[in-house]
């Protein structure tokens, strides 16, 4: 019998990889909400959300911003993005609000300041006219576009200003973007609401506080950790539930494990069981979800990224014809025989044998290796001064790539290319399958990998 009080969820509204969980948001533990939202009531504290990708740092700000604020306006920060690109694309996200026939339930804007947004607006875009007969690489703010000013609008009107990907601003631009926190810190005796949050990757909080010692406790720094697998739990039994489903207590424990503390893993897995299995919405009469189907949405996962870990790899230790030493290589395996989660300098260099490589060129290298030019392969934490590998799947190709025999032979590995590659995929499962990645412990924020 159908219960009629059945209410149908979409699936891809439940599971959400690549988007910000609403139905399925889980709060983390007390303490680290407890200081988000701490910092989100303290008038004029400024906050710097960061952690790895994939962690659920969107999503904890999008489910908690909406207790607090009227509105909430995201720029989207990327490589080589201006500061002036910045204040405008915060200015532009207001018109919604400062228009004539704007109106809100809980504030009312003053007629001065609509004006004042009117006329900026139409002086930018006399000056975008004119930009594109002359230039186009370079925005210019119009003189009244001060970042005090786009305070006032932004206190005037309650809404929150996300900066998102905060680490991607180079050099003077992110100073300047510092600089505007501060601006907005000091505005707050008139608005003691008005924040700015910066969400970024892990270092992000030091590059915001480097620009002003002042600004250490102003600015509420908040690590994001992996989540704990009762969090990841709670993800797959809030779905369960919702599109009415029976995930069998294996399938769970594998996803959890699977998903090495990142939910949006988890999202991907249970993602793909359900389109797998041609679950769009919440179905009628009680699915069950059993190891097969896990089997068949892991697979997917892996060989959806099998292109993507080979290319990164490559680039990373890529080198000359003709090269003696491929030190990048060298450096890789050394770090991976280290059986530790984060490596230091000297930790790597005294694993590699030292009639190789002088410490000179080996810092070279390892600089690079935390570059875009070698993939950025491995992470350099400044505060803590010690390295880790980029992700987990990325650390686990790397394995299979240096530690397993692949085929060399150019005409063999042409020959073999669909079953290598397959191969690959297999050990890859396999690695994750046997175990190579510990259990979050309790009490602890990252995942290690032994025996590698």
């Amino acid at each position: 019998m159908i219960d009629e009080k059945l209410i149908i969820y979409k699936t891809k509204k439940i599971f959400t990889p690549t988007s910000s969980a609403k139905f399925t948001f889980v709060e983390r533990e007390g303490k680290l909400n407890n200081h988000f939202v701490d910092a989100l009531n303290t008038p004029g504290k400024q906050i710097v959300l960061y952690g790895h990708s994939g962690c659920g740092k969107t999503t904890l700000l999008t489910n908690k911003i909406s207790q607090t604020y009227e509105n909430s306006y995201t720029t989207r920060c990327m490589e080589g993005m201006t500061f002036e690109s910045i204040i405008l694309d915060g200015f532009d996200q207001l018109s919604g609000l400062y228009n004539e026939n704007s109106s809100s339930k809980t504030f009312k804007i003053a007629p001065e300041l609509n004006i004042s947004y009117a006329d900026i607006k139409a002086t930018i875009k006399l000056g975008d006219y004119t930009k594109q007969k002359t230039e186009t690489t370079k925005h210019i703010l119009p003189p009244q576009l001060t970042p005090q000013r786009l305070a006032k609008f932004y206190g005037a009107s309650n809404s929150c200003w996300i900066l998102e990907d905060f680490h991607k601003i180079k050099g003077s631009d992110r100073t300047k973007t510092s600089q505007l926190m501060k601006v907005f810190m000091d505005m707050s005796e008139e608005y003691e609401d008005l924040k700015i949050i910066a969400l970024g990757a892990v270092g992000t909080a030091r590059q915001v506080i480097e620009y002003d010692r002042e600004m250490n406790n102003r600015v509420a720094e908040i690590f994001i950790p992996y989540m704990k697998p009762d969090e990841i739990e709670r993800i797959i039994d809030t779905g369960e539930e919702l599109l009415n489903l029976i995930f069998s207590k294996e399938v769970k424990s594998k996803i959890i494990k699977y998903s090495c503390g990142l939910p949006s893993i988890c999202h991907q897995l249970c993602l793909n069981i359900c389109f797998n299995k041609k679950i769009y919405e919440t179905v009628k009469t009680k699915v069950s979800i059993n190891l097969d189907d896990l089997d068949e949405a892991i697979s997917k996962l892996v060989e959806e990224k099998s292109d993507t870990l080979k290319a990164e790899f490559d680039k990373a230790i890529k080198v000359g014809n003709g090269t003696k030493i491929n030190m990048p290589k060298v450096i890789l395996e050394n770090c991976l025989e280290i059986n530790k989660d984060e490596f230091s300098h000297s930790e790597i260099f005294n694993q590699i044998n030292k009639s190789q490589i002088n410490e000179a060129n080996f810092s070279k290298f390892l600089t690079e290796l935390c570059s875009p030019t070698r993939s950025e392969i491995l992470i350099y934490d400044e505060n803590s001064n010690l390295y880790r590998f980029n992700n987990l799947f990325l650390k686990a190709y790397a394995y299979l790539r240096l530690k397993e025999e692949i085929v060399k032979n150019e005409n063999a590995e042409l020959e073999n290319k669909n079953l290598k590659e397959a191969n690959i995929i297999k050990k890859l499962l396999d690695i994750i399958e046997n175990d190579i990645y510990n259990k979050l412990e309790d009490d602890e924020d990252y995942f290690v990998i032994e025996d590698i």
